[in-house]
């Protein structure tokens, strides 16, 4: 309960009785229920010896929501037999709205998900090979790396629109990319990890930004799946306009799903997508965007179709050397945008305060001697 439930129940208001309902129904199943989950450990474990927690849908989370969900389907039947009467329509949608199943962004994230794709600014094309694994004796960091040390805008033919090559968004405007590069640290032989993180955006200014900034700010989720004038209802077209015309800062963020309802337990079953990308709130107002219905992966929509896209890679697995299983060396993310509605942003914003921000960051680590990482 603890584990996955107990936010999401603090959050619905701790509805009368939901939380002793569900915890009679999964008292009579402890038993069985911790037979199961040492039998998926048994089998899906990389090592007898490992502490990780597989990476799966387990036993013990999948009876908490089951039980949930079925004592939630009754709770407004159970408050009428007390004589507590609601107005059901906004009652259930509140409960829906905090109780839902923990699996739908990561499912959001799995929908959006592509093979990795090769388009990056053109200053960012040596990145494509990913970083050297242990066994490789290739420089680091990459030359192309300590290029871009000191560069936070790229200048001259570097600066050009970024036009996606994938199908089927050929000659789309890449707004926004994330990418982190990551080897793991080895003991045998004794060999730090290396991670590079490369980062690209598009920001409006009227003088250079500092240094130490990234060209993407930060955000919930919640462009993806409501309506811009839910999250904010004094944003119009209009206010966008004027907040584009005159702000410095990135047109697209990184998503935070801290506190955000529908997200999974950390570090346990279906898991969210390390990096996901979402466009400025204003950018979508100026647009008259909205989520597609219903709102199952990452895109906005206009009435004239897609309009903004979000896409997922992840790839190049590479092991530490142990029995520890295979992981993604590369998790990355990027945004692309229909051309006739990057015209119109760029109208907008103003063609001479459009800027293409970069950020490279090459660093190493140590094998972890605590067991970091896993789970007790």
């Amino acid at each position: 309960m603890d584990r996955f439930l107990d936010n999401r129940l603090a959050d619905a208001d701790e509805p009368p009785g939901l939380r002793d309902a569900v915890v009679d129904r999964l008292a009579g199943q402890v038993e069985s229920i911790g037979e199961r989950f040492r039998q998926q450990n048994d089998q899906l474990r990389s090592s007898a010896w490992s502490r990780r927690i597989p990476d799966a849908y387990l036993a013990d989370e999948a009876a908490a929501e089951n039980e949930l969900q079925a004592c939630a389907a009754g709770i407004r039947t159970a408050q009428s037999v007390e004589g507590i009467v609601s107005e059901p329509r906004r009652f259930e949608r509140f409960l829906a709205h905090w109780l839902a199943p923990t699996a739908l962004w990561a499912l959001r994230g799995e929908a959006s998900r592509v093979p990795r794709p090769r388009t990056r600014a053109r200053a960012l094309e040596w990145s494509l090979t990913p970083i050297p694994w242990f066994e490789d004796d290739a420089q680091w960091p990459p030359a192309g790396a300590g290029g871009l040390a000191d560069v936070r805008q790229l200048a001259g033919a570097d600066a050009e629109p970024v036009r996606a090559g994938e199908a089927p968004y050929e000659g789309w405007v890449q707004l926004a990319l994330f990418e982190r590069q990551a080897t793991p640290a080895t003991r045998h032989p004794e060999t730090a990890g290396r991670a590079m993180i490369i980062a690209t955006g598009l920001e409006t200014c009227d003088s250079p930004l500092p240094a130490n900034s990234l060209p993407l700010s930060q955000t919930p989720p919640n462009l993806w799946s409501l309506t811009h004038d839910r999250l904010d209802p004094g944003l119009n077209a209009e206010r966008a306009a004027a907040v584009l015309a005159s702000m410095s800062g990135p047109l697209a963020a990184l998503v935070t799903y801290r506190g955000q309802p529908g997200t999974p337990a950390t570090n346990r079953g279906i898991g969210l997508a390390q990096y996901v990308l979402v466009p400025r709130i204003e950018v979508v107002a100026l647009l008259g965007l909205r989520p597609e219905t219903p709102a199952l992966r990452h895109v906005l929509v206009d009435d004239n179709g897609v309009a903004i896209v979000g896409r997922q890679w992840r790839g190049v697995l590479v092991h530490d050397g142990s029995y520890s299983p295979l992981e993604p060396a590369v998790h990355g993310t990027d945004l692309l945008i229909r051309p006739d509605l990057y015209e119109q942003l760029l109208k907008a914003v103003g063609a001479h305060r459009l800027a293409a921000g970069v950020v490279v960051d090459c660093s190493l680590h140590d094998f972890p001697t605590d067991g970091a990482g896993d789970e007790d």
